[in-house]
């Protein structure tokens, strides 16, 4: 009679083990992944910020019209350096079921830099940019991802 009891009971305790996470190992991997998204900053888009000092963009948004001027900025997570002198940014125009990319700019930076801020024009003669559609903006630091954002450009 002790025996089925004793079966239901390891039974029961392996079920609320494993709906708990207890025995899964799954915990280690979602944390390694919320330790590499927490490496990439995000990318914020708007008005450029005139004063030298603010690197933040002033009315945050992702729509932009086709002629209007506007701005990106990012920090580094936890204030981390750039540590290069030059950093790759991608314009990527994420329409349709792929997604293409349409330039590569290499800007020069200070090493001890944590943060950055860029203002776009049409007159920055960028490939096809100022084409109505979604868009993703990616910076790296060599092979290592540093920010990442989406903005729309509308008519």
């Amino acid at each position: 009679m002790a025996k089925p009891w004793l079966v239901l009971l390891c039974v029961g305790m392996l079920i609320i083990g494993a709906g708990c996470g207890i025995l899964g190992g799954d915990d280690a991997d979602a944390d390694q992944e919320e330790k590499e998204e927490a490496k990439t900053a995000v990318i914020q888009f708007g008005d450029f910020p005139q004063d030298e000092g603010k690197y933040e963009v002033i009315h945050p948004r992702k729509h932009f019209g086709k002629d209007e001027s506007f701005a990106m900025a990012f920090q580094m997570p936890n204030e981390e350096a750039f540590d290069v002198k030059h950093l790759k940014f991608q314009m990527i125009k994420t329409d349709g079921s792929e997604d293409r990319l349409l330039q590569e700019v290499n800007a020069e930076v200070k090493t001890s830099q944590t943060q950055l801020k860029w203002q776009f024009t049409d007159a920055d003669k960028f490939h096809d940019f100022y084409e109505t559609g979604d868009y993703k903006m990616r910076v790296w630091r060599g092979k290592d991802l540093l920010a990442e954002g989406d903005f729309i450009i509308t008519d």
